[in-house]
């Protein structure tokens, strides 16, 4: 232990405090603490019209965030390009005294077990494209050697930041989340990780059949909670806009789609108070079988899904009676996070930083 703490110690990840003497006879004790300030990490999330980044110390002191307006609605390398060039902008607001030791991205789609790979991305027209190592090769052209580079999705991350920063939840919880803006998205967190699966696919409990003779899908499949109680549901349900508009209308500007169906729902527009409850009891039987299935702590409904919760609740709620009655599930928490917040590049800096307490000496160097 000694020797790991000096080890840790001329790396400046860690830095000892004052002794504090006990009673009785021996050494004092000295205790130590995170440290971390030659070292930073980046999180990054890249969304379809922005990119945000979050930049911070291992020892988790704040150094800059920005979102970034963006057009990232390219196919493959061309999009990358884009992505590349901003990219490089953050990377030069390193301070000369710091080296970048970890960098994490969110992005929607699905993102193989390796946590390099998208496998597919509609939004970008990216499939199997190896963005970790399309970011490596950046950080080469500008000296950086060392750095681990990690993919991850966006909902995974939020799912992380909100279990383990948001909500007075226990270390060892197991979480599921459900949110996102354009699309509902979800996680899974176990212990303060993220349940990835044999894939890299588990927790996507946005595609759960629930009503196999329901709308299609745009994933393919018919009467998934997402053709039922997604954003561009809500919005065709509650007849704001035609059924044949209604993604492209979120896909656009989905925090103004958002502000309408809060705000109708908030002034009692009875056609979206309507398609509301059926969402919740879309959503309710969602969780009915996520409960069964996973047994979480909790289910997180962040996102869209928390903003209008509150018109969601009484539906859902019902949906679940019989099963939270039962011993197993009984001490399973409904939660809902009510703002937006950048929670997916929040996330990715605490996986960043993850990132670099799992593997210290291999990441970073003595002093």
């Amino acid at each position: 232990m000694t020797d790991l703490i000096g080890e840790l110690r001329s790396r400046r990840l860690v830095r000892e405090l004052d002794p504090v003497r006990r009673p009785g006879a021996g050494r004092p004790t000295r205790p130590i603490a995170f440290d971390g300030e030659p070292w930073c990490v980046l999180g990054v999330h890249v969304d379809l019209d922005k990119v945000s980044f979050a930049a911070s110390t291992v020892g988790g002191r704040e150094l800059w965030a920005e979102s970034v307006p963006a057009d990232l609605t390219h196919s493959g390398a061309d999009g990358y390009a884009h992505l590349d060039k901003l990219l490089g902008e953050q990377l030069r607001r390193i301070p000369t005294d710091q080296q970048l030791v970890a960098l994490e991205i969110g992005l929607g789609g699905s993102i193989a077990a390796d946590r390099t790979t998208v496998l597919d991305y509609d939004k970008f027209d990216w499939r199997d494209f190896d963005l970790g190592e399309a970011v490596t090769a950046s950080l080469h052209d500008v000296g950086i050697d060392h750095a681990s580079v990690s993919v991850s999705n966006e909902c995974q991350l939020a799912a992380l930041f909100a279990a383990r920063v948001e909500l007075p939840l226990p270390a060892d919880a197991i979480a599921a989340y459900l949110g996102g803006t354009r699309t509902i998205g979800s996680g899974l967190i176990t212990g303060g990780e993220i349940f990835r699966g044999a894939g890299g696919g588990a927790g996507q409990f946005e595609h759960l059949n629930i009503d196999a003779s329901g709308p299609e899908c745009w994933c393919g499949r018919s009467g998934c909670l997402e053709s039922l109680a997604g954003p561009a549901a809500l919005l065709a349900n509650a007849k704001l806009v035609p059924a044949d508009e209604a993604r492209e209308v979120v896909d656009r500007d989905p925090e103004a789609v958002l502000g309408t169906i809060v705000a109708a729902a908030e002034a009692g527009e009875k056609k979206v108070l309507q398609a509301l409850e059926r969402a919740g009891d879309a959503l309710g039987r969602a969780i009915d079988d996520l409960v069964g299935a996973v047994n979480p702590h909790a289910v997180i409904l962040g996102g869209y899904l928390g903003l209008v919760s509150e018109h969601l609740m009484p539906r859902l709620r019902d949906r679940l009676v019989h099963r939270l009655a039962a011993p197993p599930y009984a001490g399973t928490e409904i939660m809902a996070l009510k703002g937006l917040g950048p929670r997916t590049v929040q996330g990715a800096l605490l996986s960043a930083r993850d990132a670099c307490f799992y593997d210290p000496l291999a990441l970073t160097w003595p002093l």
